[in-house]
Parts: structure tokens; C-alpha cells; sequence
């Protein structure tokens, strides 16, 4: 029978295997080198990675790359199979919008099945819901498009997914890996006709006056 399970508040995190500050950014997508997160969590409710008070700074670059993230147990105990709740906040703090979020699971710790994504609950912005597509569920790979508004630099983002953790093997380490990032929100079609006719206009404008 299948039972529930998930884990609680993070208490660090590492940057590049050094220990830093919660207050360095992130790059969610493209830096030289690699990017690493490394949550410890005890047995609880739920995941949580970030809060309100302490989002996690991401900074997206679109040269490359992802943010990627170890959860693991102190206790190294996974008791599974199991749906894991897991809650993150993240704060935009570069300078463009998103309007995407991707997630990958990596191949789970020897002797565990592949974990896989279930649900997507919520996305917020500044606690406000918004409306999302979500693709990818039962596999390892989550996709998230069609954001009912952007995630402006500054805002506070909020998700709310579910995954399957397989197996009751203990693990040492990581018992999550997970590669995310977001994308820059690309004007909708309707906007975007809207400002190169009013383009076109002060084009023609500027040679009237000329």
C-alpha cells in the first residue's frame, strides 16, 4: 500500500561546495561551473525549500546551464514507496521576466526506482495564484508553460508539486537530484502586434514631421 510521506524545512544550502550565505543568487540557467544546492531535510509532512521570509534568489542567465539541487535525510532513512509534497519559494532577482519553469528529476540513488513527478498543485506570484499548463506528469521531466502572468524580477515565486519517491532502501546522500530552471516570458501575440503597429505609426509619424 502505498503510504504518504514527505519532509521538512531546509536548513542550508551549498554554492559550488562551499557554504555561502542564503543571499547569493543563484543562476538558474547558465554560469561558468557548476551550481549546486544541497538542502538537508528530517522526516516530516512535507518539503519545504524556501519560505516566504527566505525565498531562494534565483538570477536567470540564458547562456546555459541549470540550478541544481540535492535533498537528502540526515537519518538516511527513505521509506517509500511513497507521494512526497514539496513546496518551494523562489524570489526573481536578475533582471527579466520568466515566463516558464522546467524541472528534472536525475536518475534515483542504486536499488531505488525512478522517482517521478505526480501533480502540480499551485503556482503563486507574490501569493497570488496563477493559471499554468503542466506536462510531464509520471515522468521525470516537468514542464510548466502558459503562466497567466509573468514572474517579474523582484516577485516572489511560489510551487506546490507532488512526486513519487520509490523504494525503502537506506540511502546515503541524496535521495532527490533535481536540475531546474526558468525561461523569459515572451510576449503574447496580441502585444506584440499591438506595439509594432504603434511602431509603425510613430515610424510614419517621425517622416510626416520630416
Amino acid at each position: 500500500m502505498t503510504q504518504k510521506f514527505s519532509v521538512r524545512q531546509t536548513v542550508g544550502f551549498v554554492f559550488a561546495v562551499t557554504f555561502t550565505a542564503l543571499t547569493t543568487p543563484v543562476f538558474a540557467q547558465g554560469v561558468a561551473g557548476v551550481v549546486v544546492t544541497s538542502h538537508i531535510v528530517d522526516p516530516g509532512p512535507q518539503i519545504f525549500i524556501g519560505n516566504s521570509a527566505m525565498p531562494i534568489p534565483i538570477d536567470l542567465d540564458p547562456n546555459g546551464g541549470s540550478w541544481f539541487k540535492n535533498v537528502g535525510d540526515p537519518q538516511i532513512n527513505v521509506p517509500g514507496p511513497a507521494i512526497v509534497d514539496m513546496f518551494e519559494t523562489i524570489q526573481n532577482v536578475g533582471t527579466e521576466a520568466w515566463g516558464d519553469w522546467h524541472e528534472f528529476l536525475f536518475p534515483a540513488p542504486a536499488g531505488l526506482a525512478p522517482h517521478t513527478w505526480t501533480n502540480v498543485v499551485s503556482l503563486a506570484v507574490n501569493g497570488s495564484p496563477i493559471g499554468f499548463t503542466a506536462t510531464g506528469l509520471g515522468t521525470q521531466t516537468l514542464d510548466l508553460f502558459n503562466f497567466s502572468q509573468p514572474v517579474m524580477p523582484g516577485d516572489i515565486f511560489s510551487i506546490h508539486k507532488q512526486l513519487n519517491v520509490n523504494g525503502t532502501a537506506l540511502v546515503s546522500g541524496a535521495f532527490l537530484r533535481i536540475a531546474e530552471y526558468p525561461t523569459p516570458a515572451v510576449p503574447e501575440p496580441a502585444s506584440l502586434s499591438l506595439f509594432m503597429f504603434g511602431s509603425v505609426l510613430l515610424c510614419g509619424a517621425r517622416r510626416r514631421r520630416c
